[in-house]
C-alpha cells in the first residue's frame, strides 16, 4: 500500500494501513491500546477531514482516557507507560502525509552534580570544617594523642586533596615508605582500593606544604620501618592484615582521635554550637571544604571515587632526580618487556602488482596451508561498516530473546547439563539452528550474538557448565545498553579501546555494584580468551583479573617527546617521498600528534586529508576528516597543524603528492592515504599498524602498542594547555625546549580548542569537553579517567603556592 498516495481520514483506514505493513503496533500484546487510541483521535474530529493536527493538551488526554480505560478493563496501567504508549502511537501518525502530532515531552531527571554544598546546613558544617582545619597543627604539637598525626593527614587528605573518606582510607591503609618521594615531596597514590604493590597504578601528587608536614612528622616517626611495610601498622602481626581489616582498624583509631579533638576546648573555642560531633560528620563536612577554600572543582573532586586515574611513572619535571634515566638510549630510556608474544616484523616490501606478499615477507607465523597461495596485504579504500540500518528497531531485544531460546530449548534436554555424548546431535542441531535464525534476522555472520553463541554451546558442552551458569553468563554479557554501542555488532572492528567502550556502555544505566562489575568483567575476559583462541580479537590485551578490562596500566609508561623525535627522525632521515620508513613515520605522527584510532588511519582515503593556506614560514594548514567511526562521536575534524610539528606536514604533503602521481586516474576519495605504490587500495592493519608496533618496539622496548598513542596524545595535550593557561608551567618541564611547548604554539593550541566560544570556554569551564571531542569522545570522565596519565602533574600546580608557580 502506498503511503504517499492515500489520504487518511477514518480510523480503519489507518488501522487497516499498519496490519499491511505489519507494523509492531498491531502485534497482538499491543492492538487493544493502539484501537483505543486511534478511535480516540478520530472521533474527536467533528467532521472527516484530509488533515489531522493534535497539539499537546490533545495528546495529554489521550493518556489520561487510556490510563481510564485500562482501569475500568481491570488493566491498570501507570501513567509513564501510557505516556510512552501514546507516543509511540503518534510517532507512527507523523510519518503519514496530512497527520501531524505533537508528541509529549518525557520527563528527564537532570543529573547536575556539584561540588559545591547544597544545603545552608552543608555549607555552614563546611565553613566550621575549614576553620577547624586551620587550628590542627597547633592542636597536634600540644596534645600527646598517639594517633594525632594520623588524623591530621587523614582529615588534610580529604579536606586539601578532596578525597572521600574511602579513598583516604584506602591510599592510608596501604601507604608505605616507597609510596612517598621525599626529594620531590610526592606521594603515590594507589588508583585501585585493592591495588597489590607498586607496579600496579598510582596518582602521584606532589603534596603541599599542608600536607607534607603531618606526612613529614609521619615519616620521621617510622623512619625505622621497612620501605614495603604498611606505615600504620601497629605491631608486626598487623602488616599480615588483608587490605580490608586495615582499613577498619585505621578507621576505629581516627574515630578514638577525633573524639579526643572533639573534647578539646582549645581545638572548638571559636564554635561553642558545634555542627560537627561526628566522624560521619566530620567526612561529610569535609567533601566541600577544597572547593570553598578555592580549588577548582575538577581538581577538588577528582580524587573522589575509586578508580582514581593512574599517572605516568615517567619522571618529566625538571630536576627531578632520576630523570635522566628515562631519555633515549640510558638504563630506563627502552620501555620494559611485555608477557605477551607478538609477530615477527613484517615488512612489506616487494609486494606483487595484485597487493599480496611472496612467501618469504610472512614470517615465521606462515602455515602450510598459506604456502600454496599469496596471502592478500590490501582491502579496498575507505571504510567499511556494516549496515545495520535495515534492521528492526527492537532488534537487541530480538538478539536476547533468541539467546534465551536456545538455552530454553536446551533445558528440555537435560535439567542440569549436557555434557554427555548422547546429546551431541541434538545439541549441534540447536546450534545450527539459533546460528541461522541470528544471521537471517541481522543479515550477515560472524556478529558479535553468533559468537555469544557459541561461546555458551563451548562453555555447555566443553567446560561442562550447568545450564543455570550459561544463564548467568548471557545476563551479564547482553546488558540492552551494551547492544546499543554502535560497535558491538562487528567484532573484526574490536581493540582495547572498544572493549573499554563495552564495559562503560554495559555499566550505563545499571546500578551495578562493585562486584556485580567484576562478574561482568570476569565473564567478558572469558569471552575474549575463547574468541583469541579461533584466532579473533587478537590485538586484544587481557589484563589482570582486578584490573579494568582494557589494561590502561599498561600505557601509563607514555612515549615521551624525545623518544616520539629520536623515533621520527630515524624513520624519515634521508628516505625519498613514498618510501615504507616515511609511512611507518606518519602513521606513528597521527596516532601520537592526532590522537587517532588504528582503525581510523586504515580508513583514511586522500579526499579525507585537506590542505589550507600556507603559514610564512611555507607550512601549510592541514585538517583530517574522520567521516566515519564506531560512534557519533568518533566523527570529526583534526587540525594536524596545530598538534603536530612542522616536519610531519610537510612529510605527510610529500607522501600524498607522490600516492595522487602513481594513481592519477583514481578519484582521490578512492585512493587509501596508505597502500602499496601504484595501487588505491589500503594496507590491512596487520601490514601497517601491525608494521609500526614492531619497528617502534624495535627502537623504544616492548611496551608500546598503537592504543597507547592516543594515551600519549591526549596526556601531552592536557599538558599543553594547562601551560597554556599558566605561564611559567612550561618551564618546569623537561621538554620544555620542545616545539609544542614554545609560547606561540601554546597560544595556538589553546585557542583552537576554546573553538568559537573563545575565553568564554575558559569560565564556562568546558575545554576539557572539546578535547574529548577532539580524541572521539562524547564526553571527558572516559578520557580523565583512562587516557589522561599527566593530570598528577597540572594537579599539582594548582595546589603549589602561587609564589611558586610563578618563579
Amino acid at each position: 500500500m502506498e503511503v504517499n498516495n492515500m489520504e487518511i481520514s477514518t480510523a480503519e483506514q489507518l488501522m487497516s494501513l499498519w496490519n499491511a505493513e505489519a507494523n509492531p503496533l498491531v502485534a497482538p500484546r499491543s492492538l487493544p491500546d493502539t484501537e483505543w487510541v486511534v478511535a480516540a483521535i478520530f472521533d474527536s474530529m467533528p467532521t472527516p477531514t484530509p488533515t489531522l493536527s493534535l497539539g499537546a493538551d490533545a495528546a495529554r488526554h489521550l493518556v489520561t482516557g487510556l490510563m481510564d480505560s485500562r482501569k475500568a478493563s481491570g488493566r491498570p496501567i501507570t501513567r509513564a507507560i501510557a505516556r510512552q504508549r501514546v507516543n509511540r502511537i503518534l510517532a507512527q501518525m507523523n510519518m503519514i502525509p496530512g497527520i501531524s502530532a505533537q508528541l509529549i515531552p518525557e520527563p528527564v531527571q537532570a543529573h547536575r552534580p556539584t561540588a559545591l554544598p547544597t544545603s545552608s546546613e552543608r555549607f555552614t558544617a563546611a565553613m566550621e570544617m575549614r576553620d577547624l582545619d586551620r587550628q590542627l597543627l597547633s592542636w597536634c604539637r600540644a596534645t600527646n594523642i598517639n594517633d594525632a598525626w594520623l588524623l591530621v593527614m587523614a582529615i588534610r587528605l580529604m579536606s586539601r586533596l578532596g578525597m572521600s573518606e574511602r579513598v583516604m582510607l584506602g591510599t592510608l591503609s596501604q601507604l608505605t615508605l616507597a609510596h612517598i618521594d621525599k626529594p620531590d615531596r610526592t606521594l603515590a597514590i594507589p588508583s585501585s582500593p585493592n591495588a597489590s604493590g607498586m607496579d600496579d597504578g598510582h596518582y602521584r601528587i606532589a603534596l603541599p606544604d599542608s600536607l607534607w608536614v603531618p606526612m613529614r612528622a609521619i615519616m620521621t616517626r617510622e623512619k625505622r620501618r621497612s620501605p614495603e611495610a604498611w606505615l600504620f601498622a601497629p605491631d608486626d602481626a598487623a602488616l599480615a592484615l588483608p587490605l580490608k581489616q586495615r582499613r577498619q582498624h585505621l578507621r576505629r583509631r581516627l574515630m578514638s582521635a577525633f573524639r579526643q579533638l572533639a573534647q578539646d576546648p582549645q581545638a572548638r573555642q571559636h564554635h561553642t554550637n558545634a555542627r560537627i560531633k561526628r566522624w560521619p560528620q566530620l567526612t561529610q563536612a569535609c567533601r566541600h571544604v577544597a572547593v570553598i577554600s578555592g580549588t577548582p572543582p575538577l581538581w577538588s573532586t577528582i580524587l573522589r571515587d575509586y578508580p582514581l586515574p593512574t599517572c605516568t611513572p615517567i619522571p618529566l619535571r625538571l630536576g627531578q632526580h632520576n630523570a635522566h634515566h628515562y631519555s633515549p638510549g640510558n638504563p630506563k630510556g627502552r620501555l620494559p618487556n611485555r608477557q605477551a608474544r607478538h609477530r615477527p616484523p613484517l615488512v612489506p616490501e616487494g609486494e606483487a602488482a595484485d597487493g599480496t606478499l611472496p612467501l618469504d615477507a610472512v614470517g615465521a607465523g606462515a602455515t602450510q596451508a598459506t604456502a600454496t597461495q599469496p596471502i592478500p596485504t590490501t582491502r579496498p579504500a575507505g571504510t567499511h561498516r556494516i549496515d545495520t540500518d535495515h534492521l528492526p528497531l527492537d532488534w537487541r531485544r530480538r538478539v536476547k530473546n533468541l539467546l534465551q531460546q536456545f538455552l530454553a530449548e536446551t533445558a528440555r534436554l537435560s535439567k542440569k547439563t549436557v555434557k554427555a555424548q548422547t546429546h551431541n546431535e541434538k545439541m549441534r542441531s540447536l546450534l545450527d539452528k539459533y546460528e541461522n535464525r541470528l544471521d537471517s534476522l541481522l543479515g550477515f555472520s560472524g556478529h558479535y550474538p553468533a559468537w555469544l553463541l557459541n561461546f555458551l554451546y563451548h562453555k555447555l558442552r566443553t567446560d561442562g557448565c550447568k545450564i543455570s551458569t550459561a544463564k548467568t553468563y548471557l545476563s551479564r554479557l547482553t546488558p540492552l545498553t551494551l547492544l546499543f554501542h554502535d560497535a558491538v555488532l562487528d567484532m573484526t572492528d574490536w581493540d582495547n579501546e572498544v572493549v573499554l567502550e563495552l564495559e562503560i556502555a554495559a555499566r550505563e544505566g545499571s546500578r551495578w555494584s562493585v562486584s556485580t562489575l567484576e562478574y561482568f568483567r570476569g565473564s567478558m575476559r572469558e569471552f575474549i580468551r575463547f574468541c583469541q583462541q579461533y584466532g579473533l580479537l587478537e590485538d586484544v590485551t587481557l589484563p589482570k583479573r582486578t584490573n579494568n578490562l582494557t589494561p590502561s596500566i599498561l600505557r601509563t609508561r607514555i612515549l615521551s617527546l624525545d623518544h616520539m623525535q629520536t623515533a621520527w627522525e630515524e624513520l624519515i632521515n634521508r628516505v625519498p617521498n613514498g618510501a615504507t620508513d616515511q609511512m611507518k613515520a606518519l602513521v606513528m605522527a597521527l596516532g601520537f600528534y592526532g590522537g587517532m584510532r588504528a582503525s581510523e588511519i586504515e580508513a583514511l582515503t586522500l579526499s579525507d586529508v585537506q590542505f589550507g593556506a600556507s603559514y610564512e614560514s611555507g607550512i601549510s594548514r592541514c585538517w583530517i576528516d574522520i567521516l566515519e567511526g564506531k560512534t557519533q562521536s568518533a566523527r570529526r575534524r583534526i587540525a594536524l597543524h596545530i598538534m603536530a610539528p612542522p616536519s610531519v606536514i610537510k612529510q605527510l604533503e610529500g607522501w600524498i603528492e607522490t600516492r595522487r602521481q602513481s594513481c592519477s586516474d583514481i578519484a582521490l576519495a578512492d585512493i587509501a592515504l596508505f597502500g602499496p605504490r601504484h595501487s588505491p587500495d589500503a594496507y590491512k592493519r596487520r601490514y601497517l599498524i601491525t608494521l609500526v608496533i614492531d619497528d617502534m618496539r624495535y627502537r623504544l622496548g616492548e611496551d608500546i602498542d598503537f592504543h597507547g598513542l592516543r594515551h600519549a596524545a591526549v596526556s601531552w595535550t592536557l599538558l599543553r594547555l594547562h601551560a597554556a593557561q599558566n605561564p611559567g608551567f612550561a618551564d618546569t618541564l623537561q621538554h620544555r625546549h620542545h616545539w609544542m611547548f614554545q609560547p606561540g604554539v601554546l597560544q595556538e593550541t589553546l585557542q583552537y580548542f576554546c573553538g568559537a566560544e573563545g575565553t568564554d570556554t575558559l569560565a564556562r569551564g568546558t575545554v576539557l569537553l572539546h578535547v574529548a571531542k577532539w580524541i572521539g569522545h562524547r564526553e571527558p570522565a572516559t578520557m580523565l579517567e583512562n587516557y589522561a596519565h599527566t593530570l598528577g602533574l597540572i594537579h599539582s600546580d594548582i595546589l603549589a603556592p602561587r609564589r611558586a608557580k610563578n618563579r
